[in-house]
C-alpha cells in the first residue's frame, strides 16, 4: 500500500516496512478505528488459502479467517502499542513458517496522555494541600481563639486588680492629705497677717486641695469607666436646670470680659434625667468652653430639639416616649486638628496646644464627659467652625406628662468646679520685700503658674528672674534678654522642652546659654538622654527638693564665671591649639584668628573688628561678654598682651620691636597695659624668663 497525499498516516510504502519498531505506524487517537487488508503469494487455487492473525496487546491467540476474507478490523484501539502478526497456508492447508508484523501506536486521547496525568496529579496533590491547609488554619484559629480569650481574660483581671489597686491608694491617700489641710488651716490662724510664711502656706493649701481635687476626678472617672454608675432618673425642668448651671459660670466669664448666651427653644421642658449625672456633664463641658476662651471672647450654649437627621442616631428608641435634645455649647477660640479631634474624649488628654494660665486640670473632662454621655445612651460630636469651637450632647430623655416634684440642688459639683478655677486663676501675692540688685539674669520656662511663681518667688532672692508660660514665649524672651542660665520644663504647649533646648542650641544668639531641664514625666532614663542630647546642662525630676536646684543654679552660674576668668588670663593664641567642641569655641577660634592677621596694626578698632567677624556689634559683644567675660575692646588688647608676652618669652626681640609687632606705638602705654595684665613690666618679665631659662 502506497501513501496517499498528506492526509495519509503512512509516510512511505507499506510493502517497503521492515518491520521493525522503527518503521511503528504512529495514529492519534482521532484514527483507533482500523482495517488490515492483506493477500498471499500463492496463486494456486488462492481461494483456498487461509491466513491467521493475531493483534498483540489485544490478545495471543491466532485468529483463523473464513474463506475469502481478505481483511481484518479493529475498533476503538484504546492508546498504546500493538504488533499485528499475520501468517499463511496454502491451499493443501499447509502453514508457512514466515510471519509479517506491522508495529502500531495510537496516542492516547488528551484526557489521557502523561501530561493530563500530571494535571489531575498537581489537582489532587492541590486539593489535598487546601483540605490540610483549611483544617490546620481551623485549628490555629482555634488555638488563637483561646489565646485571645485567656489573654482578654487576664487583662480584665489586671484592669480589675489596678482599678482595686489605684482606688485603695486613693481612698488612702485621702486620709493623710487631710490630716495636712487642717492643721495647716489652724496653723495658719497663728501667724500674723503680714508674716512671709503666710504665702507659702496658703501655696501649700491650695495644691493640698488640687490633689484631693484630683484625685477625687480620678475614682470618679474609674467608676465610670468600670461601669459602677447606677442612675437615679428624677422628674424635673430640664431647660432652666441647664441655666441655673450656665448662670453659675458666669461670675467667672465676666471677670475674664467673656460675653455669655443661653437660649432655648422652649422656656420649661419637663423630663425624667439624673441629676447628678447632668450637672457633671454639663459642669465640664462649660468648664472647658471657659478654660479655652480668650479674654474679651465669646461662649454661648443652646438649646434645642433635636433635628430628624439628628434623631437618626437613636433608631431603637420610641420618639413617643422619649424627648430628643440636643445641647449645642459654643466658643470661640483656635480650631482643632485631626489628631487632636482623634485624641478628643481619651483619657489625660488636653485639648488645646494653648494652655491658659489657671489651667490645671488632669485632662480628664472630656473623657469623663464622654463616658457619662454613654451610661445615658447619648451622643457627643465636635464641630470646627469660623473661629468658634462647636461641642454637641445630644440626650434621650423620658417625656413626663406632669411637672412632678422639683428635687432641690444645691449644684456642689459645679461650685467646686469655679471655685478650684478661680483659686487657681488668683495670683500669688507679693511678699513685700524691698528687692535687691542682683548681677545675673535667670529665664524660668513653665507652664505651670502655681509652680512658676513659686520658683520664681525662691530664685528672685538672689537673681534676676524672668518668667515665660511656654516654649514660644520663652524662645522670645531668651533672645531679648540674654539670660545667664534658663530653665525650663519638659512638657509645655506651643514647644516642649526639647524643642526649646533645640532651638536655643541652633540659635547662635543664645547657643551658649546654659539650661537646666525639670520634668514630671517619671524616671524614664530615654527624656533625660534627648534633654543631654539636644543641649540641656541638668536634668531634674519631678518632683525634686527646691534647694537642689537652687545649687545646681549657683553651680553652674559659679563655673561660667571660672570659666569667664580661665579665658581672660589663659586664652591661647595659637588657633590650631583650640579644640572645636561648639559654636561657641567656633566663634573664639574665628576671633582669635582675625585678631592674630590684624595683631600688629595699631589702629584695628572695634569697628574693623565686628565687620571683619561679619555679626552684629550688639550680639558680638554680648557672646564675647558672655563666653571670656570681657568687652570687645579688653578681648582685643588682652589678646596683644598675650602675644607680646609670647614674643618677649620666645624670641630675641626688643621691647620696643614686640610692642611695635603686637600693635603698640606707644610704649609707655604698652608698659602700663602689660603691667596691669602681668603685674609685671615688660623688662621685669623679660629679666624673669631669662633668669628661668638658665
Amino acid at each position: 500500500m502506497k501513501p496517499a497525499d498528506g492526509s495519509s498516516v503512512l509516510t512511505k510504502d507499506i510493502g517497503s516496512l521492515s518491520n521493525q519498531k522503527e518503521d511503528k505506524i504512529r495514529l492519534s487517537s482521532n484514527q483507533s478505528n482500523v482495517e488490515i487488508k492483506f493477500s498471499a503469494n500463492s496463486y494456486l487455487s488462492a481461494e483456498k488459502n487461509q491466513f491467521a492473525y493475531r493483534m498483540l496487546g489485544l490478545g495471543e491467540d491466532w485468529q483463523i479467517s473464513h474463506a475469502n476474507q481478505k481483511s481484518v478490523q479493529f475498533l476503538n484501539l484504546p492508546g498504546g502499542d500493538y504488533i499485528f502478526e499475520i501468517k499463511a497456508s496454502n491451499n493443501d492447508g499447509l502453514w508457512g513458517d514466515q510471519i509479517s508484523r506491522l508495529y502500531i501506536h495510537v496516542d492516547p486521547p488528551f484526557f489521557l496522555s502523561w501530561w493530563a496525568y500530571c494535571c489531575y496529579a498537581a489537582l489532587v496533590f492541590a486539593l489535598l494541600f487546601f483540605i490540610m491547609r483549611y483544617y490546620s488554619n481551623k485549628r490555629v484559629f482555634k488555638e488563637r481563639l483561646a489565646l485571645e480569650r485567656l489573654k482578654e481574660q487576664n487583662m480584665q483581671e489586671l484592669n480589675q486588680a489596678r482599678t482595686d489597686f489605684f482606688t485603695n491608694i486613693s481612698h488612702d491617700l485621702k486620709t493623710p492629705l487631710t490630716l495636712v489641710l487642717q492643721p495647716l488651716k489652724q496653723l495658719k490662724d497663728t501667724i500674723v497677717a503680714n508674716d512671709t510664711a503666710l504665702v507659702y502656706m496658703d501655696l501649700i493649701e491650695k495644691n493640698v486641695s488640687r490633689i484631693q481635687r484630683m484625685i477625687s476626678q480620678l475614682l470618679r472617672f474609674r467608676e465610670i469607666e468600670s461601669q459602677k454608675i447606677t442612675l437615679n432618673p428624677q422628674v424635673g425642668d430640664f431647660i432652666n436646670f441647664v441655666r441655673d448651671i450656665f448662670s453659675l459660670f458666669e461670675l467667672y466669664a465676666n471677670k475674664k470680659g467673656v460675653e455669655t448666651n443661653i437660649s432655648a427653644y422652649k422656656d420649661n421642658l419637663y423630663v425624667a434625667f439624673d441629676y447628678d449625672v447632668i450637672e457633671k456633664i454639663l459642669t465640664n463641658l462649660f468648664s472647658n468652653a471657659l478654660k479655652y476662651t480668650p479674654d474679651n471672647g465669646y461662649v454661648g450654649v443652646r438649646i434645642y430639639s433635636a433635628t430628624a437627621e439628628e434623631k437618626e442616631r437613636f433608631p431603637s428608641l420610641d420618639p413617643k416616649e422619649v424627648e430628643y435634645i440636643s445641647i449645642e455649647v459654643i466658643n470661640t477660640g483656635d480650631c482643632f486638628s485631626e489628631e487632636q479631634i482623634a485624641m478628643l474624649y481619651t483619657s489625660f488628654n488636653r485639648l488645646s496646644s494653648h494652655r491658659p494660665t489657671f489651667e490645671e486640670s488632669s485632662g480628664l473632662g472630656l473623657a469623663i464627659v464622654k463616658e457619662l454621655v454613654d451610661v445615658l445612651e447619648g451622643k457627643i460630636w465636635m464641630v470646627n467652625k469660623t473661629d468658634k469651637i462647636s461641642f454637641t450632647i445630644l440626650l434621650p430623655l423620658r417625656k413626663q406628662a406632669g411637672a412632678g416634684d422639683m428635687q432641690p440642688n444645691v449644684y456642689d459639683y459645679t461650685v467646686s468646679e469655679i471655685d478650684d478655677i478661680i483659686t487657681q486663676d488668683t495670683a500669688a501675692p507679693e511678699t513685700g520685700s524691698i528687692p535687691i540688685k542682683k548681677t545675673d539674669n535667670i529665664l524660668l520656662i513653665e507652664d505651670d503658674q502655681q509652680l512658676r511663681v513659686y520658683l520664681e518667688q525662691r530664685l528672685a532672692e538672689k537673681y534676676n528672674v524672668y518668667t515665660a508660660s511656654d516654649g514660644e514665649e520663652g524662645l522670645i524672651k531668651a533672645e531679648k534678654i540674654y539670660p545667664q542660665l534658663i530653665i525650663t520644663d519638659l512638657i509645655m504647649p506651643n514647644r516642649n522642652g526639647l524643642e526649646v533646648c533645640r532651638s536655643l542650641r541652633q540659635n547662635f544668639k543664645t547657643s551658649h546659654i546654659p539650661i537646666i531641664m525639670i520634668s514630671g514625666t517619671g524616671d524614664d532614663n530615654q527624656h533625660k538622654i534627648k534633654a543631654l542630647e539636644y543641649g540641656a546642662n541638668v536634668f531634674i525630676d519631678k518632683p525634686f527638693h527646691v534647694d537642689y536646684l537652687l545649687q545646681q543654679t549657683e553651680t553652674i552660674l559659679r563655673n561660667q564665671r571660672e570659666l569667664k576668668e580661665k579665658y581672660s588670663k589663659h586664652v591661647q593664641v595659637d588657633p590650631s591649639n583650640v579644640t572645636v567642641t561648639s559654636m561657641d569655641e567656633e566663634l573664639l577660634i574665628k576671633a582669635i584668628q582675625v585678631i592674630e592677621e590684624n595683631i600688629d596694626n595699631a589702629s584695628y578698632s572695634v569697628e574693623d573688628f565686628v565687620a571683619d567677624m561679619n555679626v552684629g556689634r550688639t550680639i558680638l559683644y554680648q557672646k564675647i561678654h558672655d563666653i571670656v567675660g570681657m568687652s570687645i575692646k579688653e578681648f582685643i588688647l588682652n589678646m596683644r598682651l598675650k602675644r607680646s608676652a609670647y614674643l618677649l618669652e620666645k624670641s630675641d626681640l626688643t621691647i620696643a620691636e614686640v610692642a611695635y609687632q603686637t600693635g603698640f606705638n606707644n610704649a609707655k602705654y604698652f608698659s602700663v597695659c602689660f603691667k596691669k595684665q602681668f603685674e609685671l613690666s615688660p623688662s621685669e618679665f623679660k629679666k624673669k624668663v631669662s633668669s628661668g631659662k638658665k
